[in-house]
């Protein structure tokens, strides 16, 4: 699931044209782009959201709580 999500994100970086020197520039730390894109443990759910709002302050997120048969 967070490698699913992890290339979800990417893709609107890239998408964005958002640069991982232009996420350091906003305070995200230079390895967190990979953690997270790659799928990787070793974040919190803030951890997500800040780096969500250094894309961009716009982006949504959201969690769909229902269960999979």
């Amino acid at each position: 699931m967070k490698e699913e999500l992890g290339k979800k994100i990417k893709a609107l970086r890239k998408e964005l044209g958002v640069s991982t020197h232009e996420l350091e520039k906003r305070g995200i730390h230079p390895s967190l782009p990979t953690t997270i894109e790659r799928g990787e443990k070793g974040y919190t759910i803030d951890t997500l959201i800040k780096y969500l709002n250094a894309i961009d302050d716009r982006i949504v997120f959201s969690v769909d709580l229902t269960t999979r048969s």
